[in-house]
This record gives structure tokens, C-alpha cells and sequence, in this order.
């Protein structure tokens, strides 16, 4: 019989975390709550897994990954928008798979495990979302001495009913009461773009939300340039798809401003959204926001209006996000604060010109 212990989330995790680590290392499944019902953990490298997956043969197993790095190590290109997903949605119900083909597997994981993982031609990668499994994850990789580990799911709303479908073979089992059962979102990604091939609780609007591009544009309180380009952005790129500006997240977009010195909640300029409203841009719904680290982190462009923006990214959140590049390309964009309509009307130009050349690089043709 496997042991059994209650979970709860008053409780240090340190002795749930030795076990599950010590089972797994001695190639046992392991039975813990999940996002969309209890979830089955293996190593991989067991003798007994392929048997084990037997017991799972209508769903093929995913691999637990945290970051788009867990995914690169099994020798894959991990395409923009699985990176999306996995920084911006985990943990979650959600599977990312990538196309199977050219990933290196372990030569000691067993035949019949490296064909169940990759049956259906995707390599699949999961991070359930659960307080156990998060702290679980680093502790089977801690100290570099990583076990990777498969997980299964059972769909089944208690652990009782996990332990009977697969007998002896649970050597631990970590009961959180009844959870809700379901099936998570499965996400197909590749150079492409994306596609569900599984529908699940995690919703397609989601989907699409969290894979849009983010164009994040810094200026200092988030109240004039930064706002302006912001609109203006979403401006061009409407016209470009023949939308609604609130249509955008649904063509891949997300067109974000924030401030290196902003308090957060201020308006914008009333000259900011004179001018933004004569170029079609709606400013009036604008509340500024200071960048913070989630921000940097979830944006796939940094958009800095000048040199001392861009340094002062790099001194508050070093190493964080992507590198900032500046609209005007060399040059530094001046701040319009105080100056008249038309300084402010020169400003939106600039803004403009340079943002066709942004264009090319967002919207292939």
C-alpha cells in the first residue's frame, strides 16, 4: 500500500518535497493534486514507466517544465509564441507542445517511453497548477542534479481513485481532498503561430491574449510620450488589419506604455490626448503605470523614447526583459511636457514616422 499524507498549505512543504524527491529517484509513481484533478508523477528513466503508461494510453504524458529552458534541453527550438505561454500562463491547465521532431531524449529513457511522449507527434511540456507542485519542481531539480518526470493525468477528482486505477505501482500519494476534475488546454506551437488541439478549462481567449506580441513604450511619468506612441500603435496597426483598435489582442497584438518615474493612475496629458484624438488614438481611458519587473518580463519589445529611459531600465531591473531599443533610433525623443499644441503635434510626427519602421518587423507580409 502506498503512504498516504494530507496536504495543506499551513504545513512546511519540506517533508512532502524529500518524499516525492526520494520516490521519484527510486523510479516509483507518485500521486499529488493537480489543476484538473489528481496527477501521476514518473521518472522517465525508470525500468517500469513504459508499463506504467500503459495505464494512460487514451493521453499521452507531458513533460513538467517551469521555464522555455526545461523545454530547449531536450534539444528543441522553442518557438516565440511557446515562450509566451510558458512565461506568461504558467502554472496553469495548459500543455504546450512542441513538434516532436529533432528532440533529443535521453538514451536511457526506454523505447516505449520516448514513443508514448512523442505518439502523437508533439513533444508535450506542463506545469500544473497547484501550491505542492510549485514547490515541488525545484526540488526535483535542486542542487543540478535534475529528475526529469513525467506527468500523467487521471482526470479523477480524488486520490483514492488515482491509487485504485494504478495499484501497487504508487509508492506515495499527497491527498488535498477533492479537486476539481477536468482537462487541461492543449496548445500546439511552432513557427507558425499557434493552434489548440485540445480544447480544456484553460480558455482560447486566454490563449490568444496571453500569445499576442507586447510592445512595451517607456518614457518617464507615463503621462505624454510614451502614451502617444502607445495610441498611435495601436492606430497603425488597426489600419493595417482593417479592425477595431480593441481588436488587436485578437490579431497577436498588445500595444503597453508605462514610466521609469510614474506613480501610477494619472491621466494623460491634456495636450497628449488633443493631439493623439486629431490622429484617430483615444487617450481619454489612459492610466499611467511605473514599469516593473512582470511588465519587462512579459514584453517581447522595449520600446525607450531616450538614452537616460534605457539606462535607467537597465540600472532598476538589470538583466530583466529584453534589451531596450529607442523609437528614434539614435536620436532622443524630447519631452513635449508644457509646450504648446503644436510642439505636441510635432511630437505625435515624429512618433508616427517612427513607428513605420517598427512596422515590417511586427506585421510580416
Amino acid at each position: 500500500m502506498p503512504t498516504v499524507l494530507e496536504w495543506s498549505p499551513t504545513v512546511d512543504p519540506s517533508e512532502f518535497i524529500r518524499l516525492v524527491r526520494e520516490a521519484l529517484a527510486a523510479g516509483a509513481l507518485v500521486v499529488v493534486p493537480g489543476d484538473v484533478g489528481y496527477v501521476v508523477l514518473a521518472n522517465p528513466a525508470a525500468p517500469a514507466t513504459a508499463q506504467h503508461l500503459e495505464a494512460f494510453a487514451e493521453y499521452p504524458p507531458s513533460l513538467l517544465a517551469y521555464t522555455p529552458d526545461d523545454a530547449s534541453s531536450y534539444g528543441l527550438e522553442v518557438p516565440v509564441v511557446a515562450k509566451r505561454l510558458m512565461i506568461r500562463a504558467w502554472p496553469a491547465p495548459l500543455v504546450v507542445g512542441l513538434p516532436a521532431g529533432g528532440a533529443t531524449l535521453p538514451t536511457e529513457w526506454s523505447e516505449g517511453v520516448r514513443q508514448r511522449l512523442t505518439a502523437d507527434g508533439l513533444l508535450r511540456f506542463r506545469s500544473p497548477d497547484h501550491l505542492l507542485m510549485e514547490a515541488i519542481f525545484p526540488a526535483v531539480y535542486a542542487e543540478g542534479r535534475g529528475i526529469p518526470t513525467l506527468v500523467m493525468e487521471t482526470f479523477l477528482p480524488n486520490v483514492e481513485a488515482a491509487i485504485e486505477r494504478l495499484g501497487d505501482a504508487v509508492a506515495l500519494a499527497v491527498s488535498a481532498g477533492e479537486q476539481k476534475a477536468g482537462r487541461p488546454t492543449v496548445v500546439r506551437t511552432d513557427a507558425e503561430g499557434w493552434r489548440i488541439v485540445e480544447e480544456g478549462e484553460f480558455g482560447a481567449e486566454e490563449v490568444q491574449r496571453l500569445a499576442a506580441r507586447i510592445v512595451l513604450f517607456v518614457c518617464t511619468g507615463n503621462t505624454c510620450r510614451s502614451p502617444l506612441a502607445e495610441g498611435l500603435a495601436k492606430k497603425l496597426l488597426a489600419d493595417r488589419f482593417g479592425c477595431r483598435q480593441e481588436e488587436l489582442p485578437a490579431r497577436g497584438f498588445w500595444m503597453l506604455s508605462a514610466g521609469v518615474a510614474a506613480y501610477g493612475g494619472g491621466l494623460a496629458s491634456p495636450e497628449s490626448a488633443d493631439v493623439a484624438a486629431e490622429f484617430g488614438a483615444d487617450l481619454l481611458a489612459h492610466r499611467s503605470r511605473p514599469v516593473n519587473p512582470q511588465l519587462l518580463l512579459a514584453a517581447d519589445d522595449v520600446i525607450a523614447m531616450t538614452r537616460g529611459h534605457a539606462s535607467a531600465l537597465a540600472a532598476q531591473f538589470p538583466g530583466i526583459g529584453p534589451q531596450p531599443r529607442l523609437l528614434c533610433g539614435d536620436d532622443d525623443l524630447d519631452d513635449p511636457i508644457g509646450a504648446s499644441l503644436d510642439v505636441y503635434r510635432d511630437c505625435a510626427k515624429t512618433i508616427l514616422n517612427n513607428l513605420e519602421r517598427f512596422l515590417p518587423e511586427w506585421v510580416r507580409p
